[in-house]
């Protein structure tokens, strides 16, 4: 072999090496790449998982308030009445089951057996039907088609499914889908923006009855424009005492902006801000009952004149204080 044969021989050689490392190169990139996008899809599957399941996540049962003109457009008028009875008696939001009759049957107009066996007007799956189906209209028969006995029924599993400390866990035992949660909740915000806490709470100023600023939108009395205000401001002399209206623990007592001296206290189902007090009662950490005095009315903060302050918080979201509590008589 002379020497240009030889180096031919040797170029080709290094050739072949290098375009077979460049393969095993490339084969390396494309798996990492392939990896990764396999990784990517995953990462993106447990986001919108856990975007989702966090955006449907309600921490405390509730009811619902007043129905909305699209609850009223929507949901048949002989129907109001069993929903909000069945919230009444389970504790579950009417809202909540409206929104569910309407997707799973338009509110009886589409009744049939689902592909996957579900009956009646609230499409129960035949053994949980057996396991909490009720007698909702009285006539002694449970028919689920009929809209009193499914809405009953309805409201009796969502119930013991864990409603009241759960919501979302709740609405996802009736269907196994957290697309379907957030389905339901958001047709059941548009029926009703209210969410109302389970149980009620006692008046915080008794005998004092004067409203002189109501829930919802008003003309600021001192930044003078239109703000939505997430209380009642009830009318009361400086010092007059201020007492608990449920049960709770005491999770802010001091300075707090605009409220001026305040106090929070967190229920078991709720929470309750009381405003522009002249002094405490208590102390941040402490259990109190209701009915006990928390503090005195004064016009700390942004206020103009002595005043309570009261609002009401479900799930993070103002609620009409009205709608919940025990108010005395003269006061609607």
């Amino acid at each position: 072999m002379n020497l240009m044969t030889a180096a031919k021989a040797a170029y080709g050689a290094g050739k072949i090496a290098q375009d077979e490392s460049y393969r095993n190169k490339m084969v390396g990139i494309l798996a990492a790449i392939a990896l990764l996008a396999v990784l990517g899809f995953l990462l993106l599957g447990m986001c919108i998982s856990a975007v989702l399941s966090g955006m449907v996540n309600l921490s405390t049962g509730f009811k619902s308030g007043t129905a909305s003109n699209i609850a009223k457009a929507e949901i048949p008028s002989e129907l109001m009445p069993v929903f909000v009875n069945a919230q009444e008696k389970f504790g579950v939001s009417w809202a909540i089951l409206a929104a569910i009759a309407k997707t799973e049957t338009d509110f009886g107009k589409n009744i049939k057996v689902s592909s996957a066996g579900a009956i009646g007007f609230m499409q129960f799956m035949p053994a949980t039907w057996q396991a909490y189906k009720q007698d909702g209209d009285g006539d002694g028969i449970c028919d689920p088609s009929n809209a009193w006995d499914a809405i009953y029924s309805a409201a009796n599993y969502l119930q013991a499914s864990g409603f009241e400390k759960n919501p979302s866990n709740a609405i996802y035992a009736y269907n196994h889908d957290w697309g379907y949660v957030n389905t339901i909740l958001t047709i059941a915000s548009g029926y009703s923006a209210t969410m109302v806490p389970t149980g009620n709470g006692i008046w915080p100023l008794p005998g004092y009855l004067n409203i002189t600023s109501d829930f919802g939108y008003r003309p600021h009395p001192i930044k003078k424009k239109r703000l939505f205000h997430e209380g009642i401001d009830i009318g009361a002399p400086q010092g007059t005492p201020i007492v608990a209206a449920a049960d709770g623990r005491v999770t802010m007592a001091k300075y707090y902006g605009g409220y001026g001296l305040c106090v929070q206290v967190l229920t078991k189902d709720c929470l309750n801000v009381y405003g522009h007090m002249s002094g405490f009662a208590v102390r941040e950490g402490q259990n109190v009952r209701a009915g006990q005095v928390i503090g005195y009315v004064g016009s700390t903060g942004s206020s103009t004149a002595p005043h309570l302050h009261f609002g009401v918080y479900v799930n993070n979201s103002p609620c009409n204080p009205k709608e919940w509590l025990k108010i005395e008589s003269g006061n609607r």
